[in-house]
């Protein structure tokens, strides 16, 4: 992802914040979800890893941090983050997450990296791991199958359209006009129609490997258990008296309720059967949209495969959860 940004000096996740206060109000209330009030964040030692253009980051800085360290590669990026950022207890760094050695943070966060970072996110998502001390908070983002279905599909339409040799900008305004009428069904929608384009159509990173909340949380086990989640769709149910340590019970939660990031307009809880039976629905869902992500890949590839594009094309307003946000305590 980040060698397609620095290829075409872009950092398309610039974001409207014309109205402020609604801005904020977004961030407080996902915050929220996550476990984090704005004591959380008061007064402590805040790393932020690929903050983008500093939309987010701002509300973060409103909460009063000790010190507040952002590190972007992307120069880009990272240019309009020194023309918005000039407090003296906020740093800037143009290091990778893996060359940046700082640690012991109370809160590291880290949104819009591992979900799509393929091979590469387990390692990062240890990086980052070893940047939050004992008794901190990290916040990752996760994409998978499921939540980027309607996103796949619409990876699909777009070659139809698509001018192979054509620059990056002529590929965006062919495909803008399409597009738009299915963006504006989103009411939350703050990003450009030409950046969702780019990052979302365009960025190969987008049709790559995934790394879901059950990936994620299987992977720290015994160093991170969680804390919040949004959407905020993991039950537990466990009695506090006789909690085992652990995320196994989200994981489980995950599979019990994953269909209901297919379409975000729909909660559909599964009924009638038992939760080990819910949770292989949902590894099967999981398969089939798994498929399915092969074959557009293998359709931008040049292959011949026959992809059905009709659903995404009659419901404009579908769009899947996208990603998720995760908040882990570290633990060991």
């Amino acid at each position: 992802m980040l060698e397609f940004y620095q290829q075409h000096g872009i950092s398309p996740v610039k974001q409207d914040i014309g109205d402020l206060q609604a801005h904020f109000q977004r961030r407080a209330f996902l915050y929220r979800q996550l476990g984090l009030w704005p004591k959380s964040i008061e007064g402590k030692d805040v790393l932020e890893v690929g903050p983008g253009t500093g939309e987010n980051a701002r509300y973060t800085l409103s909460l009063n941090p000790n010190t507040y360290h952002l590190v972007e590669p992307n120069e880009k990026a990272r240019e309009a983050l020194k023309a918005t950022f000039q407090q003296g207890n906020v740093s800037i760094s143009g290091k990778t997450l893996e060359t940046y050695d700082a640690k012991g943070f109370d809160v590291v966060l880290c949104e819009g990296l591992l979900g799509l970072a393929g091979r590469d996110a387990r390692g990062l998502l240890d990086a980052l791991g070893e940047k939050v001390k004992v008794g901190g908070v990290l916040v990752i983002t996760c994409i998978d199958p499921i939540s980027q279905c309607a996103d796949v599909l619409r990876r699909a339409l777009a070659q139809r359209y698509i001018k192979k040799g054509a620059s990056l900008q002529e590929n965006v305004e062919i495909l803008t006009p399409i597009f738009a009428p299915h963006l504006a069904t989103l009411k939350g929608m703050t990003r450009s129609v030409e950046d969702w384009i780019v990052d979302n159509i365009l960025n190969p990173a987008s049709i790559g490997p995934t790394f879901s909340i059950p990936d994620a949380l299987a992977h720290v086990e015994g160093r991170f258990e969680v804390l919040g989640c949004s959407p905020r769709f993991l039950m537990d149910w466990r009695w506090y008296k006789d909690a085992k340590a652990g995320n196994q019970w989200a994981i489980n939660s995950y599979w019990e309720n994953c269909h209901n990031l297919y379409d975000y307009r729909k909660i559909a809880p599964m009924e009638g059967s038992k939760p080990s039976r819910i949770r292989t629905e949902g590894r099967l869902f999981m398969d089939g949209c798994m498929r399915l992500r092969q074959d557009v890949a293998a359709l931008e590839r040049g292959e011949s495969v026959s992809v059905d594009t009709m659903k995404v094309e009659a419901d404009l307003g579908w769009f899947g959860r996208g990603q998720q946000y995760l908040s882990l305590v570290r633990v060991a």
